[in-house]
Parts: structure tokens; C-alpha cells; sequence
């Protein structure tokens, strides 16, 4: 995290030659062209910590030019901005947090790049997250227009592959054209039988 923070307060790109568990190598993406940064930490296992082993810097390419987002400036980096604020006041809008992120690194991130981490990583350290097992939407659309439906509801559910392991429900009616009309959407955490 800290190399991603300081190439996006420099803005330059650096690409991965090397990690794993015990080691992270990484130099700048046009090495050699008048910079030769580069930088390779360790784990200590007996201290418990990573330390730099070697490093050439610091930058001697000046960057002339900034792009909308940084290559790095990704969920676990803009996570690590706003976790605060998140914390502080849960109904915070997406525009205050960008303003957030742009303010540290004098970036504007996208909406959708900040928008991503709210939904895909998790908010908060373990002892202060609220895990939902079962979460229920509707839309007013849909409410309004059931009004206006054949009296039968359908519900059916499908399990959800790859990262997540979710049962998806949707309850669904009919209107008198026999128009299919979704009406409510469910997510259930892993198998279940009584979701519902």
C-alpha cells in the first residue's frame, strides 16, 4: 500500500516484477529511460514486518501530464482514504467521497472506481463490521405497476457461482398482456431453504 500511495503522489506508473507472501519488487514502467527507481521489500518473519532491502531513487522522471484515475489508485487505496469518513456518517454520497480522494492525491477519482468500493470491499475491520445474511430491494416502479397485475407471484431462485456463493430470488407477477414484471430481488448468504 505504501508503494501504491507514493507512485500516485508522484504520478508515475511503476510495473510488478516479483511478489509473493515473503517478497514485492516493483520498478518504474519505463526504466531505464533516464530513471532507474526501483524498489524491493522483504518479510521479516521473526520481526514480523516488511523492510526495504534495496532501493534506487527516488524519481528523476518528472510527470508532465495527469490522467482522470491512476493505475493504482484503486478500491483498497480510495478504501483506505474514506474508511473514516464511512465510519463517521454511513449515508455519506459518492460525490463527498471522491472530493476526499482528489483533495489527498490530487486525483478525481470516477464515480464508478469509488462507487466499486463501496459495494465490493468491506467497510470496516472485523470487530466492527455488520455482515447481512439475507438483503431485500424493490424498486417504486415496480410497486406501482403490481397494482396493475394479474393476483399470482412467482418466486424463484438461483444459486450464484465464482466469488460469490449467494442464492439470488426474485419474486415476479404477470400483467394482463402477460408481460413479465419483476417485483422484488433477494440475496441469501449460501444455501438456504428458508430464505423466504
Amino acid at each position: 500500500m505504501a508503494i501504491k500511495t507514493y507512485s500516485i503522489r508522484k504520478v508515475v506508473e511503476y510495473k510488478l516484477l516479483e511478489s509473493d507472501h515473503l517478497k514485492y519488487s516493483v520498478q518504474y514502467t519505463h526504466f531505464g529511460a533516464g530513471c532507474q527507481w526501483s524498489i524491493h521489500v522483504s518479510y521479516r518473519q521473526r520481526q514480523e514486518k516488511w523492510e526495504v532491502r534495496r532501493y534506487n531513487g527516488p524519481h528523476s522522471f518528472l510527470q508532465t501530464s495527469t490522467r482522470q484515475d491512476h493505475r493504482r489508485l484503486d478500491s483498497k487505496v480510495i478504501a483506505q482514504v474514506i474508511i473514516i469518513m464511512m465510519k463517521a456518517n454511513l449515508t455519506i454520497s459518492i460525490r463527498v467521497l471522491q472530493g476526499s480522494v482528489e483533495t489527498q492525491f490530487d486525483y478525481k477519482a470516477s464515480y464508478r472506481s469509488t462507487w466499486v468500493h463501496l459495494v465490493t470491499q468491506p467497510s470496516c475491520s472485523e470487530e466492527d463490521s455488520v455482515m447481512f445474511h439475507k438483503v431485500l430491494w424493490i424498486f417504486s416502479p415496480c410497486v406501482e405497476t403490481f397494482k396493475h397485475c394479474k393476483p399470482l407471484i412467482s418466486i424463484n431462485g438461483t444459486h450464484l457461482y465464482g466469488k460469490y456463493g449467494d442464492t439470488l430470488f426474485m419474486a415476479i407477477a404477470q400483467d394482463v398482456n402477460s408481460n413479465i414484471l419483476p417485483i422484488v430481488f433477494g440475496l441469501v448468504e449460501g444455501e438456504t431453504k428458508e430464505a423466504w
